[in-house]
């Protein structure tokens, strides 16, 4: 089963607020977040709790486009599993040339 969050369980106006706490700092200063947070008297958010979530709506948002972003990129290593989203203005075909012309080395096993 999958873990819930202690911000699911706000109300949704509060939950909008929070998203926007973390937005305004991309995503990063957690202690300074979580300031705003207690600012705008929203109770029961632990660092460790806001900190999960964070990641959570981090990686949900990366999968939303920008006006200026055409294109979304998923990259998986397959040696570690890391996935990394990019995002572009160029086309899906211009990064695939440009990507068939790093002509990589072999992987050697």
């Amino acid at each position: 089963m999958a873990r819930t969050f202690k911000i699911d369980d706000l109300d949704l106006a509060q939950q909008m607020q929070v998203d926007q706490c973390i937005r305004i700092y991309r995503y990063m200063h957690l202690d300074r977040i979580l300031h705003m947070i207690q600012e705008l008297k929203i109770e029961g958010v632990s660092r460790s709790a806001l900190h999960r979530y964070l990641l959570k709506l981090k990686a949900k948002d990366q999968l939303h486009a920008q006006p200026d972003e055409g294109t979304i990129i998923t990259i998986v290593e397959r040696g570690t599993g890391e996935v990394r989203i990019v995002k572009s203005t160029a086309s899906g075909l211009a990064i695939a040339s440009l990507i068939e012309k790093m002509k990589a080395p072999p992987v050697i096993s």
